[in-house]
């Protein structure tokens, strides 16, 4: 499977050969394609452009830190810190903690920034209570920014990687 990216498609747009009767937003979409893949958020959006999902992060407070130390079970920040320094995996999974150190910044702002495509990408998704698990494979066309076509590469039913059936390209312009 490897890593890939996800990608949101806003509900307003026009995929082709994709059930009328559904949103595409029902569907799990991902990408391998737009550069490297590492779980970074994509979002297609109806005024044809692609965003990327970004954070800005700060040092956490001492109450946050209190808070997430006390959540976990420790007295304090340091307890904690020390604690996820020396044990071992299975220490940290018995607890329920990640076997890294705690972060010592969180969130402070979410944001869409325009990624400015230039270029093409595949994108692929699937869900099985819709068309009996089918599995949609897109091409989104962009020039400068903006998306210029959508193009149906074909779909695959339930049984397998290898029922794979191309299909007569279908394009939506926009």
């Amino acid at each position: 499977m490897g890593m890939y990216d996800p990608l949101v498609v806003e509900d307003e747009i026009d995929l082709p050969k994709f059930p009328a009767d559904r949103r595409p937003s029902e569907i799990e979409w991902q990408t391998k394609d737009i550069g490297y893949p590492a779980g970074q958020q994509y979002k297609l959006t109806t005024d044809g452009r692609l965003l990327r999902h970004e954070e800005e992060f700060r040092e956490k407070t001492e109450s946050e830190k209190r808070a997430e130390a006390e959540s976990h079970g420790f007295d304090s920040w340091a307890d904690y810190v020390a604690f996820c320094e020396d044990a071992t995996l299975s220490d940290c999974l018995e607890r329920g903690l990640s076997p890294a150190a705690p972060r010592t910044q969180t969130v402070a702002e979410e944001f869409w920034l325009d990624h400015n495509m230039h270029g093409t990408f595949e994108f692929h998704g699937s869900r099985d209570d819709i068309r009996d698990g089918f599995f949609w494979s897109y091409e989104a066309r962009f020039t400068r920014g903006a998306l210029d076509a959508i193009v149906f590469l074909g779909r695959r039913g339930g049984d397998g990687s290898d029922s794979f059936k191309p299909d007569e390209p279908d394009t939506t312009q926009f």
